[in-house]
């Protein structure tokens, strides 16, 4: 494996190129394909007669689907962000899952009980919903569409009084910024990264913050592997 590329939008930013070259070699060739418009996406074939694997991000990890199989996780989510091809068919698999499971189980290591709010209706929301569900853990999901004054919500009425830790679960895009409030012993997990938008103005409000850069490197390992290894069992 030596070729391999980024479907996306605005993109520019992506860590993606030198995130891979660590994990498989500092050779590896990593485009990153930036397109304003769906329509001006090369068909999924036509992408891995070029490319040994492909990445996708918002907001195109549904765009493929009706060209593609996928795995059983990813029928599940409805959503891919890795295809391959194996033999005449290309496999869709979401590694976002996997990802945000491992996460989740740390941040369940690290505390007692978790109150959990989801902010944002998209893509990563259900791949969000989906996780906690596989760890029977529930979650309040809040959005533009249904949330009063979400641009500046004020979390702390969403989150029970006893003893538990708030967690807050940003998996809105970087056009949303979280102007609102929340309470002070909160963790604020945050799905972009290198977006100061949110780092500066909440790392010394909650009792913690970390952004989106552990989960895209989780992602990363284990599309090294979905690209790696056979997928029998994997596809319903």
């Amino acid at each position: 494996m030596n070729k391999f590329a980024l479907v996306g939008k605005d993109i520019s930013h992506s860590k993606s190129p030198e995130m891979y070259r660590k994990l498989i070699s500092s050779s590896v060739k990593y485009d990153l394909l930036d397109y304003k418009e769906s329509s001006e996406i090369p068909a999924a074939h036509k992408l891995l007669a070029e490319y040994d694997g492909i990445n996708i991000t918002s907001p195109y990890k549904k765009h493929f689907l009706g060209e593609i199989e996928l795995t059983k996780n990813a029928k599940t989510i409805g959503a891919v962000n890795c295809l391959k091809k194996s033999g005449e068919k290309i496999i869709g698999e979401n590694t976002d899952y996997f990802a945000i499971v491992d996460i989740l189980k740390d941040l369940q290591k690290e505390n007692s009980a978790l109150d959990i709010v989801i902010l944002g209706d998209g893509v990563m929301s259900k791949v969000v919903e989906t996780a906690l569900k596989s760890l029977s853990l529930d979650a309040q999901l809040l959005s533009r569409k249904i949330t009063k004054d979400f641009d500046k919500i004020n979390l702390n009425s969403y989150f029970s009084p006893k003893n538990t830790n708030p967690l807050v679960i940003n998996t809105c895009t970087r056009e949303y910024v979280f102007n609102g409030e929340l309470p002070k012993n909160s963790i604020f997990w945050d799905f972009n990264y290198n977006f100061p938008q949110h780092s500066q103005r909440l790392f010394h409000k909650v009792q913690k913050y970390f952004d989106g850069l552990d989960m895209l490197e989780r992602q990363a390992f284990y599309a090294v592997v979905f690209w790696s290894t056979s997928l029998e069992g994997l596809i319903s």
